[in-house]
């Protein structure tokens, strides 16, 4: 394509809590990637906690974000199963492909995992790059913001598919923000009994729908406690939930060191999984976006234009009693 033009805004982190609005070049997709003007990203929590801390050493300036849909604008020379003009949502994770982890076929936990807004420049931009492997079209009825939530739902459903099968089963999902609320609706769907939810924020908590809110903390009545939130207190609200053989899946992570009993995890034979990204589950992901049954679109409670930037992270960082998940719109 000839008429794209040279340059773009995008917003560039530039240092702990210093996002920017600036201009750079528009970038040229390699041989096996696909150049997408972007109509939608959304914030994720993980890119608040980048700019306010930082957690993976991100090389800076970097343009950030990572959740995001768009129009294919133009294919690298080696892209055949793509075409410009074809609405895309992107997955952020890009596998090498040849480490000991992918050859393992655990692609998801590659050892030299690509990222976009990590060590290339993300969604918060008017145009992006991701290698065409991990870009997939939208049909019609899924609107650009509703596929900008191709990842989380994934992710979603990998912690879902860790906690085994808990068709009839009780669930626990501690955490009401938007990955809480995804979890809930997907455990639903594989067929839990009963699906508790534990949170903070009223508002948050009337956002899932076919839940049930516990009086208190359970103790010893859940077969499955699922970890949607990073707070070293829910992890011990969902360990004391559990029943016998019961199952942890830490979705959320903790990065600093929590203690564990363990004898009580001797005891009661409890199971302690992790769930990081996903196993190739964009094609599911992208089922349950068209999913009138889930509705996730009401996930997205705010869409901002692009030039209102800092009202959306405003929003998404301290708007908690009116504001779930945040699209920015181009």
């Amino acid at each position: 394509m000839t008429n794209l033009p040279a340059f773009m805004q995008a917003l560039q982190m530039r240092g702990l809590n210093q996002l920017v609005k600036t201009v750079v070049s528009v970038p040229s997709p390699k041989a096996d990637e696909v150049l997408i003007r972007t109509t939608a990203t959304t914030i994720c929590t993980s890119d608040l906690h980048d700019l306010a801390r930082n957690p993976f050493g991100i090389a800076l300036p970097r343009v950030l974000g990572h959740e995001g849909a768009g129009v294919i604008v133009q294919c690298g020379r080696d892209v055949n199963h793509l075409l410009p003009g074809t609405r895309v949502a992107a997955h952020p994770v890009v596998p090498c492909g040849t480490c000991v982890e992918c050859s393992r076929g655990y692609r998801h936990l590659c050892a030299e995992m690509g990222h976009l807004g990590y060590d290339r420049d993300g969604t918060f931009a008017e145009y992006f790059v991701q290698r065409a492997d991990r870009v997939i079209a939208l049909p019609g009825n899924i609107p650009a913001s509703l596929g900008a939530l191709l990842e989380p739902v994934a992710v979603c459903l990998q912690a879902v598919a860790r906690a085994g099968d808990i068709r009839g089963r009780t669930v626990l999902v501690a955490g009401d923000g938007p990955f809480g609320n995804i979890i809930a609706r997907l455990a639903k769907r594989a067929g839990a009994d009963r699906v508790f939810v534990t949170g903070r924020e009223p508002f948050r908590m009337q956002m899932i729908p076919g839940v049930e809110i516990p009086a208190s903390d359970p103790v010893r009545t859940v077969d499955v406690a699922i970890l949607a939130v990073s707070a070293p207190d829910a992890l011990q609200t969902c360990l004391a939930a559990l029943r016998p053989r019961g199952r942890l899946v830490v979705f959320s992570a903790i990065k600093d060191p929590v203690p564990l009993d363990l004898f009580s995890l001797h005891i009661r034979e409890l199971e302690i999984v992790g769930a990081c990204n996903d196993e190739e589950r964009m094609e599911e992901s992208l089922q349950c976006l068209g999913d009138p049954a889930l509705n996730l679109a009401e996930i997205i409670t705010h869409h901002i234009p692009f030039e209102n930037w800092e009202d959306a992270f405003s929003l998404a960082r301290d708007g908690h009693n009116k504001a779930l998940k945040v699209a920015i719109t181009f």
